[in-house]
């Protein structure tokens, strides 16, 4: 059942942060998505050894994951003319997928190596590098 709602996660609200990065902007529902990440990362490295911790940190690693990819790619398609829009978000797409499987075949080892809350910790700092470099682009203003 886990699993089933951590995709939930992942798909199901798709169109919602499709249309809140619409009307609030891509940048803004891209920290949303990373709140929700840092929020699954506590819950998972407070209480991992609760079922329901778990299931709330997966479901909310889904849910992060899901608004940062939507608006992110929308930001991405924007960036460049129409014609350049499918080659883009093909290298996009590759690019993410090739770090997830990257991500997924360094977990295991780092986990081994450092323990989950040093996993837990290496992520939440990939996360905050991702929220700081937003934060400084709402906040200069910077186009997208």
């Amino acid at each position: 059942m886990t699993n089933w709602l951590h995709i939930a996660g992942m798909y199901a609200l798709s169109p919602v942060f499709g249309w809140l990065a619409d009307k609030a902007g891509r940048l803004p529902v891209i920290l949303l998505g990373q709140a929700m990440l840092l929020g699954a990362l506590m819950i998972a490295g407070t209480a991992a050894e609760s079922q329901t911790a778990v299931t709330l940190s997966l479901v909310l690693l889904g849910l992060g994951w899901s608004s940062s990819v939507v608006a992110g790619s929308a930001l991405v398609a924007e960036s460049v003319p129409v014609e350049d829009r499918p080659a883009l978000q093909g290298a996009s797409d590759l690019s993410m997928n090739a770090a997830a499987a990257l991500g997924g075949a360094l977990a295991g080892p780092v986990l081994a190596t450092v323990g989950y809350s040093g996993l837990g910790f290496i992520s939440t700092t990939l996360v905050a590098v991702v929220v700081i470099w937003t934060a400084r682009r709402i906040r200069t203003g910077a186009r997208p």
